[in-house]
């Protein structure tokens, strides 16, 4: 018998759907191909938290679309799952996951692992997704996705008497304006949160999740960042919240020296400009 975690809130703001995500979480994408699972995952989730079919079948043979390793794909992707989950970190499996049994192995193991696992099904139809399967060249056979939207219609009405911590049924819009909200870990690891002390002209500090750095959307866009670029998104994430508690709409005085500690990471010293943060020697003037 799967646990009972209680009920996830769910919030609608200005039509837009707001999720609170427990930490950890195992976020189950279900739909159809080309319903944009893919395109969510990539906008509100650091690429380290997807574990994604197309890209372990990738790795085996360099062809994400090859039907031959699935399986052994799909034994790795498992075998990632659970070392995750171990490790007490929200995970997202992206692929279809229209069958039952499949969704019923990805639950035992969030099950064995004490974690509250969220579907989002996306409720696309077959034709909506045809216009984007063709307008990215991809490759799906009719039949295919004829059959995998029969097994839509089917997960939609068994679903919600799996055993899931929540089930939310995505339309295309709410796809577009899902925001998610994370739960901090209860992990105290210094690994598994950055900090930004400023140290002139007032001390203060702020610690926050590093995973939350990992996702925010100016680290997503780079393709490479650098860590002197993560470090001036926590100097700016930092700063954000200090404002946002004030309840003020002062910017940061200029000559402000702030000290970023990363994980992993030896500590980086900015000092704010008129252009923005500079990177400094420690105790530079």
């Amino acid at each position: 018998m799967r646990p009972d975690y209680g009920k996830n809130p769910l919030v609608k703001t200005s039509g837009a759907l707001h999720i609170d995500l427990p930490n950890p979480a195992l976020v189950i994408l279900v739909g159809l191909q080309g319903s944009g699972k893919s395109t969510l995952a990539h906008r509100h989730f650091a690429p380290v938290e997807i574990l994604s079919m197309d890209e372990f079948r990738a790795r085996m043979c360099n062809d994400p679309a090859s039907q031959s390793n699935s399986s052994a794909a799909r034994k790795q992707l498992l075998d990632m799952l659970r070392q995750r989950l171990r490790n007490r970190v929200t995970t997202v499996v992206d692929s279809t996951n229209l069958r039952s049994d499949q969704r019923a192995e990805l639950l035992d193991i969030a099950t064995k692992f004490e974690t509250p696992a969220i579907a989002l099904v996306f409720t696309a139809s077959a034709e909506w997704c045809r216009e984007r399967i063709d307008n990215r060249a991809s490759i799906i056979r009719d039949d295919v996705l004829s059959q995998n939207s029969d097994l839509l219609e089917q997960t939609l009405r068994s679903i919600d008497d799996e055993g899931y911590f929540a089930v939310f049924r995505l339309s295309t819009e709410q796809a577009e304006s899902i925001r998610f909200e994370h739960a901090f870990p209860d992990d105290p690891d210094p690994d598994r949160w950055f900090e930004v002390e400023q140290l002139r002209p007032r001390v203060w500090v702020f610690r926050h999740p590093a995973d939350e750095l990992r996702r925010h959307p100016a680290v997503l866009a780079e393709a490479r960042p650098t860590w002197d670029f993560i470090a001036r998104v926590a100097a700016d994430m930092a700063l954000t919240a200090r404002t946002a508690l004030a309840n003020t709409q002062v910017r940061t005085q200029v000559g402000a020296e702030l000290r970023v500690q990363l994980p992993h990471c030896l500590p980086i010293h900015l000092v704010a400009r008129q252009d923005g943060w500079e990177r400094t020697p420690p105790d530079a003037r």
